[in-house]
């Protein structure tokens, strides 16, 4: 028998136990806003210590991040979107500007007024949404926001629910007839336990006129216990810079430590220690540097132990014996490749993505692609360039194909090769790209002269086309020519791409193929057999009736077109008869 008092009592301390509970363990939510005056600038670099995110610097698809941190500030996803009609779109003239200095894919920007505004046929609850990491660390997510013609809405929330979720009160948040002051929000969090997510939404809340939207600019993370990681910028010498050797290369570097100092800076050509530098400016004098190519990086040290490694910077030392001439220019609307690429010619992507069109007939010499990255590799049919042939395999011939290759994805792009000896040859290579900068780089193997570097393919918003000419010869035997063609800078952080279509080869002297002599027959008093040719060269063709012979007798001169020929003697008289193909 049990007593009914001791079991309503046992019963209340549980009760209490299981109310109490999240009260001591409950997460933390709260938020405030503050408008931002016209004309002010805000360093996310100094603000964002954790993470930070700028978006719409070149078009509604760009995001800058804080670079060498794990990302934890997401990209923004678009709400309201119930009929598929919402869009996003990039803008200027923000009425304040943001900076950075540490950033990915643009390293340092400064004073820039950009951002994006959501926009759709029926703008109520329309907008934005970013999501952070929560856990019991209390943390601090600033979400700088704008609106037009309309009053804006920032909802907050934990994925735990460990605390009431916060919405901004009304006409305490930007509320704008027109395009007016943007404002910052600032939301102090933590949650009941890890693994957890803060959710953030920016929205219309009301309309104050047509077109009304909210505007997104940028969000910045950071906590009481971070430390800001120093950053270290290379200013000189600049990328893809080219010295004769030996060289003598004065290395310079301006960094800042936005919560503490630099105590140090060192630099480096790879993995070898060059130098280091205490005080500002950092810099370093390399003497007598050999030839090679190199990446310089310089590493800053904070008062708190903490280090950054700048962006590399790209050199090359060069020595001599070998040449290189190199232009680029806007490509012509169509190109004969049998007749421009007399000693080797490709094409790519005329079917797949791993479509491989060659020159027959001839040793291979200019390389199939290696891919630099790891996004995928498609293939596209609008090409301004359109590109014929008749002597390819495994087509043999196209009356002309707009068809290319292409990459998208921050430094993807593409890799060639082509021999390189002391004979003089010329290389072309047709390329192109869309919402990107691109860079294209041409060196010897030997660096026995200086390389060649271009980035004027650049269209934020368009496609871009080039072709580039690169006369060369090396100091020896047994080099290559290096070719390689990536994007420097997108523009467009999804689609933007860099594209490759065809590249010719002339001169160096191509290498001759034996003939062999196939399908011999004798029938009705007629000798026939097949041979291979090769572009570029004549084919003699002579006969004997006796072995050994006295002399050999001509019967026809033919050039070589890349393909199989047959040849048919017809002499009637004759019961035997030896053949052989002179090669000029």
């Amino acid at each position: 028998m049990c007593d009914w008092k001791i079991y309503q009592k046992v019963w209340g301390v549980v009760f209490s136990l299981l109310f109490l509970s999240p009260a001591l363990q409950a997460g933390t939510l709260s938020g405030s806003f503050q408008a931002l005056p016209t004309g002010s600038n805000v360093n996310l670099t100094a603000i964002g210590k954790l993470d930070w995110v700028h978006w719409g610097l070149y078009t509604e698809t760009s995001v800058d991040r804080k670079a060498s941190v794990t990302p934890q500030i997401s990209n923004f996803s678009l709400l309201g979107d119930t009929n598929n009609f919402l869009t996003a779109y990039q803008y200027s003239g923000n009425s304040n500007s943001y900076s950075w200095f540490d950033g990915s894919p643009t390293a340092v920007v400064t004073n820039t007024d950009t951002g994006v505004w959501a926009y759709g046929t029926s703008p109520q609850g329309s907008g934005f949404q970013i999501t952070v990491p929560a856990d019991t660390r209390e943390r601090t997510l600033q979400v700088f926001v704008g609106a037009f013609a309309a009053e804006g809405r920032l909802t907050a929330s934990l994925s735990d629910g460990s605390a009431a979720s916060f919405t901004n009160q009304p006409n305490a948040t930007v509320d704008n007839i027109g395009n007016g002051p943007s404002g910052v929000f600032t939301i102090d969090y933590s949650a009941d336990s890890a693994g957890q997510i803060l959710t953030v939404n920016w929205t219309v809340a009301n309309s104050r006129g047509a077109g009304a939207n909210v505007t997104l600019q940028a969000a910045a993370l950071t906590a009481a216990d971070a430390n800001n990681l120093p950053y270290i910028i290379i200013t000189n010498p600049a990328n893809s810079s080219i010295f004769p050797a030996p060289a003598t290369i004065d290395i310079q570097a301006t960094g800042q430590d936005f919560d503490g100092s630099i105590t140090n800076v060192t630099f480096f050509a790879g993995a070898t220690k060059l130098g280091e530098s205490s005080t500002s400016p950092y810099e370093f004098t390399w003497a007598s540097a050999p030839v090679g190519h190199y990446l310089l990086t310089a590493q800053a040290t904070d008062d708190g132990g903490v280090t950054s490694t700048s962006a590399p910077v790209e050199v090359f030392v060069y020595g001599s014996g070998g040449s290189m001439v190199s232009s680029v220019t806007a490509p012509p609307p169509a190109v004969d490749l049998t007749a421009e690429g007399t000693s080797d010619w490709t094409h790519w992507g005329l079917t797949t993505s791993t479509s491989f069109d060659v020159k027959s007939g001839v040793p291979r010499q200019i390389s199939n692609f290696t891919e630099l990255g790891t996004n995928a590799i498609s293939n596209y049919s609008d090409n301004f360039t359109s590109f014929l042939w008749s002597d390819g395999t495994p087509t043999l011939s196209t009356n002309g194909t707009t068809t290319g290759i292409f990459v998208t994805g921050e430094t993807n792009g593409f890799m060639l090769t082509v021999p390189a000896d002391t004979q003089p040859r010329q290389l072309r290579v047709y390329v192109g790209g869309y919402g990107v900068q691109a860079g294209f780089q041409a060196y010897l193997s030997d660096l026995s002269a200086a390389p060649y570097s271009d980035a004027s393919v650049s269209n934020a918003y368009d496609n871009s086309y080039a072709v580039y000419t690169i006369n060369y010869s090396a100091a020896s035997v047994g080099q290559q020519l290096i070719v390689i063609y990536r994007s420097l800078n997108l523009f467009d952080s999804v689609y933007g791409n860099v594209t490759l279509q065809a590249a010719t080869l002339q001169g160096g002297g191509s290498v001759v193929l034996p003939v062999y002599i196939m399908s011999p027959t004798f029938a009705g008093g007629n000798f026939a057999f097949s041979f291979m040719t090769q572009s570029n060269h004549d084919y003699i063709v002579e006969y004997t009736d006796v072995l050994p012979p006295t002399s050999w007798v001509t019967f026809t001169n033919l050039p070589g077109s890349a393909s199989m020929i047959t040849v048919t003697n017809q002499d009637a008289n004759a019961t035997q008869r030896f053949y052989r193909v002179v090669i000029q």
